[in-house]
């Protein structure tokens, strides 16, 4: 009996941060149905919050504009700080991160997200370097 190489990726949750119920739906949707292991908050200290006690997260996929004191901006750069290994993608479709210092390797996707980009930018921030060969 012969087995098949299966490629394996220990990091497969990602974290939605959106305040807009439907949108959060739509994310969270592409990402599950992909295999991802999908957490949610509506804000950036929600998302801090469950980043505070989860560590197997492997992604963080933000709205730019939302409710409270952390806008995606913010979120971007703390988790940056604080977990500079954690992938990054904001998403906004008014806001422009041309006039923000968005971290390095922070991802930027302008609305309407199309699954495809989506995964792909997910799987790129998720995957070590070394998988892609």
């Amino acid at each position: 009996m012969t087995r098949k190489a299966v490629k394996s990726n220990p990091i497969r949750s990602v974290l939605v941060v959106e305040d807009e119920p439907l949108v959060r739906m739509y994310v969270t949707a592409i990402l599950e149905e992909s295999g991802f292991e999908v957490l949610e908050a509506e804000s950036g200290e929600e998302a801090l919050a469950i980043l505070s006690t989860r560590n197997r997260v492997g992604a963080v996929v933000s709205d730019v504009d939302m409710p409270g004191n952390v806008d995606g901006f913010e979120l971007a750069r703390r988790l940056h700080d604080d977990c500079p290994r954690l992938g990054v993608i904001l998403v906004s479709g008014v806001a422009d991160p041309a006039g923000e210092n968005l971290p390095t390797g922070v991802r930027f996707l302008s609305k309407p997200v199309w699954a495809s980009t989506l995964l792909r930018l997910v799987r790129q921030v998720t995957d070590p370097p070394e998988a892609s060969v």
